[in-house]
């Protein structure tokens, strides 16, 4: 009879800084996996602390409190059963440097925990430093010569299990291949514990990469990735294992938390392969923004609901219609907030969109509050002819009702900026660009209507009028987007190549773009930088997004 490994993977969701509640989350996973007659539980990386934790590990106490909640809270619970759960570690002995004592180094570690101990702490050994990680800024780390398997006894064998960090899975660039070194050392299987940002695409990514490197290391491996939303990013769950033929024999969700228990047959090392799920790249933005709003909002735990400025326009109407996926209809508020300009259809399709959503509509005109200001403004300079300022004005008398309504009813104001326009700067600092939390800024224009689209796949929920009428923003006579922007299907591929793949000016033309176009979109990017300094985070759901992933000196001269 072949001789089952039980093994349950436990992606959940964990809050940065929480030690003790994530600590007792883990010992609540360690006991359900105990009830299913589990011999390995494995959580995701840095899952003591949160990830990322940042400037955390630099503050007294945090490093030693999380050793302290593992060796105190989570190994007692181990009585009968294995875990593998990420942390961070701090050397104890002291080191000098100039005759001073300095700190010692941390390490992002997996600890693995058996029948009540503590039984080794396993260094990361590649830290990523690209994008939004900046890991060599906190971590020291480990070396080729402590990558070796740890001897488990599991099903009552002893087992080799080879462990690694993340990032020691993307090896392509590093001189140690961590993975290829656990094989060569004799591991059994391999354990992955992850806190791998989202971004579209990134599941599949992850499986091809577990599949080439077994081509090479033909052993199971099981990769078990963090799921939840912190700040900017999103990570998204889908936990895998694979035998040694590569194939995936069990596959937990994306975007929610999950125990998912499977058996591993520790005398062929091979299962029947499990369907891929069917998430389309609209499905999985859509859940991106919704875990991640949803966490945002809960995790900060001084909001009480979502106010959205509602202009009858595609990208509040997606803010809004993520608001209600990610807290309910009941806790998010719709204000209507027309001007002069503001045009009938624009104030029908906000109130159709609210009601077809079901969350309460608010109309608060700006007309009285944006005369006052032009009155007093003239009384001071003069009369002047009516512009730009006049626009940004009223963008500024929406916000300051948004935020009266968030400082009185405690509700977390979402803005409702695309990609293409916090690229080209198309928005009003401190009226439309403020806010506590953006939704749709990681997505182009041309990319919302796509979703919107696949939103009412079934049935009409934003309406469709919002899909056809040409955008604008309704702050001068007759204005449309086109007035000022190229056509955001002309603008927005110019913008990508910019800002994802960082070409030149001469790059893009050479791909077929005019001169003139592609150096008026150029103008536009460079010159906002300052402004996207100033807007609320975002949720990052694309390779590069605007926020810790980017970061671009403000005063430059560069022109590409």
């Amino acid at each position: 009879m072949a001789m089952k490994i039980r093994i349950a993977m436990a992606q959940l969701d964990s809050t940065v800084g929480d030690l003790v509640g994530n600590a007792e989350r883990a010992v609540a996973a360690i006991q359900q996996a105990k009830e299913q007659g589990v011999h390995l539980v494995i959580l995701p990386e840095m899952f003591i602390t949160g990830y990322p934790t940042n400037d955390l590990l630099f503050e007294n106490g945090f490093v030693e409190e999380n050793e302290k909640v593992l060796k105190e809270i989570v190994a007692p619970q181990t009585k009968g059963i294995a875990a593998i759960i990420g942390g961070v570690l701090r050397e104890k002995k002291e080191q000098e440097k100039k005759g001073e004592q300095v700190s010692p180094p941390v390490y992002n570690v997996a600890a693995v925990v058996n029948d009540g101990e503590v039984v080794c702490l396993v260094k990361k050994t590649l830290l990523p430093n690209y994008d939004v990680f900046d890991e060599k800024r906190y971590f020291r780390a480990g070396t080729k010569e402590e990558i070796r398997p740890v001897r488990l006894p599991l099903a009552g064998r002893a087992q080799r299990v080879g462990i690694e960090i993340c990032e020691d899975l993307w090896d392509e660039d590093y001189e140690d291949k961590v993975t290829k070194l656990l094989y060569e050392r004799g591991a059994d299987f391999i354990v992955n514990i992850s806190a791998s940002p989202f971004y579209v695409g990134k599941g599949s990514e992850r499986e091809g990469l577990v599949k080439r490197h077994l081509k090479k290391s033909p052993v199971p491996f099981i990769y078990v990735n963090m799921v939840g939303g912190q700040d900017e990013l999103v990570f998204d769950g889908g936990s895998f294992a694979a035998d040694c033929r590569g194939n995936i024999i069990a596959r937990a969700a994306g975007f929610e938390e999950e125990i998912l228990v499977f058996n591993l047959d520790a005398d062929t090392w091979t299962g029947a392969e499990v369907p891929a799920p069917p998430y389309s790249k609209e499905e999985e933005i859509i859940r991106a923004h919704t875990l991640n709003l949803r966490d945002y909002f809960q995790k900060q735990g001084c909001f009480k609901g979502i106010v959205v400025g509602s202009s009858g326009g595609i990208d509040s109407a997606y803010t809004l219609y993520i608001a209600t996926q990610a807290i309910g209809a009941d806790k998010v508020m719709s204000v209507s907030m027309p001007s002069r300009f503001s045009s009938e259809h624009s104030r029908d399709d906000a109130a159709r969109l609210a009601e077809n959503l079901g969350v309460r509509h608010v109309v608060v005109p700006i007309e009285e509050m944006f005369e006052a200001g032009m009155a007093t403004f003239e009384r001071a300079f003069g009369k002047t002819e009516f512009g730009l300022a006049e626009e940004n004005d009223q963008a500024r008398c929406r916000m300051q009702i948004l935020m009266k309504i968030s400082r009185k009813y405690d509700y977390l104001v979402c803005t409702t900026g695309n990609k293409s326009e916090i690229s080209t700067g198309y928005f009003t600092l401190f009226g439309d660009g403020a806010g506590g939390k953006n939704i749709p800024g990681d997505l182009y224009k041309t990319e919302i209507y796509k979703i919107v689209r696949y939103i009412n796949r079934e049935k009409e929920i934003i309406p469709q009028n919002i899909l056809l009428k040409a955008p604008s923003a309704e702050l001068a006579p007759d204005q449309k987007d086109s007035d000022t922007l190229p056509p955001y299907s002309e603008l927005d591929p110019i913008l990508k190549l910019f800002v994802e793949d960082c070409l030149s000016i001469k790059e893009i033309v050479s791909r077929g773009y005019g001169r003139e176009l592609v150096e008026k979109v150029a103008r536009l990017y460079k010159n906002s930088e300052f402004k996207r300094d100033q807007i609320p985070r975002g949720i990052k759901v694309s390779r590069k997004a605007y926020g810790i992933g980017r970061r671009m000196p403000i005063t430059n001269q560069w022109h590409g």
